[in-house]
């Protein structure tokens, strides 16, 4: 999109509004707020456009774009300095106000917001639409804290659920692990036992290594796999434990159906799948609660990560289907939360 300079429309309303408060409604009303700082409001949005057409025609700006945030916030940074600062010092008459600068900024962020709205909208569509995968590298180093902050233990409790009704084991398959917190006391309690840690993100899985390093576990005993799902394709009758803790609620139901039938088909006869994930309960302001705290996880999530899923799917119906029968299901959380333990028949 083209910028029109001085005959930009918001340019043109703006100086219009000017003279017409300076020299029309100032002179009827007697309002504070007119005299002192609409015509602040209007500075940028007035004069800026003005300024970088001349700068245009002189061959100081190069292209015809919309004012950028360098030009806009520059510019708003060097009229406030000269207006709040250095006029008072030069002219007896002008006073600094810091409400001043407020007016001058909100006028600058409302131009620029609508100068730049369609490159705005644009970037906001691209945000919205979910990936065929979350991306969730961007929050690989935020996410303990993330945790401890919105949900304190709740997680780790539905995460370590059945601890003591997991058989010793010699293959574990850990998907959509992130930050680790399942497979460091996993290696602890199994010290035998082998792991196959899947993630998506590359620096979730280094984040992972960290806490193991941390804590002094074995890293020969576990391989990571940077892969995503449901493209990744595990050995088959390979291991007697597959964890999937807050990860099946990514997918879409179609996605879902694939995820669950591939990682089936890598557990042996006899072995366990464990799953933590949010639930709905069935009815009251329990299940209110959850809808919308269901709302506003999805939202974050795909703003965030490009999330492909938009809602919860439940993955029963798949898990039995692929040859898996509840042992327990446990609820936390006002049933918000659940910790479920799987076993193939």
């Amino acid at each position: 999109m083209k910028f029109r300079y001085a005959f930009d429309p918001l340019c043109v309303a703006a100086c219009l509004l000017y003279a017409g408060n300076r020299w029309l409604v100032e002179t009827v009303y007697k309002s504070p707020f007119l005299h002192e700082h609409f015509d602040d409001l209007l500075l940028i949005p007035a004069a800026l456009p003005i300024v970088l057409g001349l700068q245009r025609w002189l061959g100081l700006r190069t292209h015809d774009r919309p004012p950028t945030a360098p030009e806009i916030f520059g510019h708003l940074a060097l009229w406030s300095f000269v207006s709040e600062v250095l006029g008072p010092l030069i002219f007896p008459f002008s006073v600094g106000d810091i409400l001043d600068v407020g007016a001058y900024a909100l006028g600058a962020l409302l131009a620029g917001l609508w100068w730049n709205r369609r490159s705005l909208a644009d970037s906001l569509k691209n945000a919205l639409r979910p990936s065929p995968t979350a991306q969730f590298d961007r929050l690989a180093r935020h996410y303990d804290w993330m945790e401890m902050l919105l949900a304190g233990s709740k997680l780790e409790r539905c995460r370590n659920a059945f601890w003591n009704e997991i058989p010793s084991l010699q293959n574990a398959l850990l998907v959509g692990e992130g930050h680790g917190k399942f497979l460091a006391p996993l290696l602890a309690r199994n010290p035998e036992a082998r792991v196959t840690c899947v993630d998506a993100s590359a620096r979730m899985l280094e984040v992972t290594r960290k806490r193991l390093l941390r804590a002094a576990l074995p890293l020969e005993r576990v391989e990571f796999v940077r892969a995503e799902l449901p493209a990744w394709n595990p050995p088959r009758s390979c291991y007697d434990l597959v964890a999937t803790h807050f990860f099946l609620d990514c997918f879409p139901r179609e996605q879902l159906a694939a995820v669950i039938n591939s990682l089936g088909k890598a557990a042996r006869p006899g072995a366990c799948w464990l799953v933590s994930d949010f639930q709905i309960p069935e009815a009251g302001l329990k299940r209110l609660r959850a809808r919308i705290i269901h709302w506003l996880m999805y939202a974050f999530f795909r703003v965030a990560t490009r999330l492909p899923a938009s809602a919860l799917v439940s993955p029963q119906p798949y898990l039995a289907r692929s040859g898996f029968v509840r042992v327990r299901h446990v609820e936390f959380d006002w049933g918000l939360l659940c910790a479920e333990l799987w076993k193939r028949a």
